[in-house]
């Protein structure tokens, strides 16, 4: 019987039209095209730039199997799948053992008796992939059959790239969920229920950011390295109305300065080499939560200027398009950097720091909140103990904790962590000591006192002098730049020269500068 093919097309576009979930659109017309065209299955596959393709989803009359199943294609399969691209119809395959494409293919579902007939999908000149009928047996299709599957191109090339920006929105949400419940183990496994000194040496600090959190003002968390300045953003998202939404880090030190506005916008398929499928940025994925810019005292000028655009007007444009996206975004930055400093240098835009220093927060160094030592010990000892798979966990030798309290710990709550894990990997069957702590102290153009005798009492001139000094020969003589005595004094070059003509310091000429 003649099939009307206008009946035809129309109730297969309302099949495949009436829903955006691929394995629904490919089984409802499935169903259909059974009718009019010998079917055993067929499958939906996107190809790769790197020579193979990935089978989205497989119909039999079994039902469906969605899952992306990568089949590697051969040198030849891949030339052939090159010339094959540009046909505009259905392509007939009555002989797959001829065919390299289908010879991979078949090897791969085990389907080397089945002939095949193809259709490549596309929207304008963006290549969608290739929708595929199997049918078991010789010499099946007919050029008929091909004119068939060729009139509803349009509408399976609709359907198809509406259904695949569904699924990617789908995983975006799946990833969402999963990064807040992560988000909110990590916070309440900082200290059973509580951050560790929340009580104490963090009371400001805490006390600050549940008061931020409460609005939608940025905040610039200011600190040293490993004081943990990413458990306090972690804080404020989940003390904010945000707290459904997605917390998205981004570590700006970390990203190459080639694909910074890739990473943090986005970008559109094609726009560069190697964009082979549309990329949403961290900021569209943090639309409804809070973004968190790591180290934003690392970004480049350039990468500056975009970041204090999509935050002022709330828009983004991804690389490579024209089209505004509003995004709806709370941005906490933190930085173990001087950016007042870099801005008097030319490093960091002014005009940003305004934006992100709305409600600056100092977290403490942990020399400077020692009270809150032992508590992070014995959290830090249960923890570490249980990644180690030790139980039950040592306990600390009689004077461990002095051990512990008298050190300055430069490296703030990260070096505690490491010098814990240390202590118990060389320590698993005896009580943990820390003696090579001992000779641990701070550099000493960081304490200023190492050489001078802390017993003897010297006037305070005497003992300024000495220190400058001191600095100077450190520096060769030099007062200003980045490698000047002025620098390692945390002074104004003014300043410092006032106090050598006060304290009548005598600098060789052939030195000064």
């Amino acid at each position: 019987m003649e099939t009307d093919k206008n009946l035809f097309y129309q109730k297969l576009t309302i099949a495949i039209c009436s829903t955006l979930e691929i394995e629904d659109a490919l089984l409802n017309s499935f169903n259909i095209l059974k009718q009019h065209i010998p079917i055993d299955g067929m499958t939906f596959d996107l190809t790769e730039t790197d020579g193979s393709f990935v089978s989205i989803a497989r119909v039999t009359s079994r039902g469906v199997e969605i899952g992306d199943i990568t089949v590697p294609l051969s040198k030849e399969a891949q030339e052939e799948e090159k010339r094959n691209m540009g046909i505009e119809g259905a392509m007939i395959f009555n002989a797959p053992n001829l065919n390299p494409i289908s010879i991979d293919y078949a090897k791969h579902f085990n389907m080397e008796e089945a002939c095949n007939l193809v259709l490549w999908l596309d929207l304008g000149e963006d290549y969608l992939g290739g929708l595929a009928f199997h049918a078991f047996g010789q010499n099946i299709y007919t050029q008929e059959h091909a004119e068939l599957f060729s009139l509803v191109k349009k509408p399976f090339s609709i359907a198809m790239s509406n259904a695949l920006k569904h699924r990617e929105l789908k995983k975006a949400s799946k990833r969402y969920r999963t990064e807040n419940r992560i988000l909110h183990q990590e916070l309440l496994e900082i200290s059973g229920d509580r951050i560790v000194g929340a009580e104490s040496g963090l009371k400001k600090v805490m006390s600050l950011a549940k008061q931020v959190s409460s609005v939608e003002t940025p905040v610039l968390l200011l600190g040293d390295t490993g004081v943990g300045k990413e458990i306090i953003a972690n804080a404020i998202h989940l003390f904010s109305k945000r707290n459904s939404g997605p917390l998205i880090k981004v570590n700006c030190g970390a990203i190459p300065e080639n694909i910074i506005d890739s990473d943090l916008f986005g970008h559109e398929k094609g726009s560069f080499t190697g964009a082979v499928t549309q990329k949403i940025g961290k900021f569209e994925r943090a639309n409804g939560g809070t973004l968190f810019l790591d180290e934003v005292g690392e970004l480049s000028l350039d990468a500056q200027v975009k970041l204090l655009r999509a935050i002022q007007f709330n828009e983004i444009e991804r690389v490579g398009g024209s089209k505004t996206i509003n995004v709806d975004v709370r941005i906490i930055a933190a930085t173990n950097r001087d950016l007042e400093k870099m801005i008097h240098s030319g490093r960091f835009r002014r005009d940003l720091y305004f934006r992100l220093n709305v409600f600056p927060i100092r977290i403490p160094l942990l020399r400077e909140r020692k009270e809150d030592i032992p508590a992070l010990v014995q959290y830090l000892v249960e923890k570490k103990a249980k990644e180690l798979n030790l139980y039950p966990p040592p306990q600390l030798a009689d004077n461990a904790m002095v051990q512990l309290t008298d050190y300055d710990w430069p490296g703030n709550v990260r070096e505690l962590s490491s010098v814990i894990e240390r202590s118990l990997i060389l320590n698993r069957q005896s009580p943990l000591s820390f003696n090579h702590l001992k000779s641990a102290e701070l550099p000493a153009e960081k304490t200023g006192i190492n050489e001078i005798d802390r017993e003897e009492i010297i006037p305070l001139d005497e003992m300024i002098s000495r220190y400058i000094v001191k600095a100077l020969g450190k520096t060769a003589g030099r007062i200003e730049g980045p490698e000047g005595a002025a620098k390692l004094l945390n002074l104004h070059p003014n300043t410092l020269r006032s106090k050598i003509k006060k304290l009548k310091i005598q600098i060789p000429r052939s030195k000064k500068r």
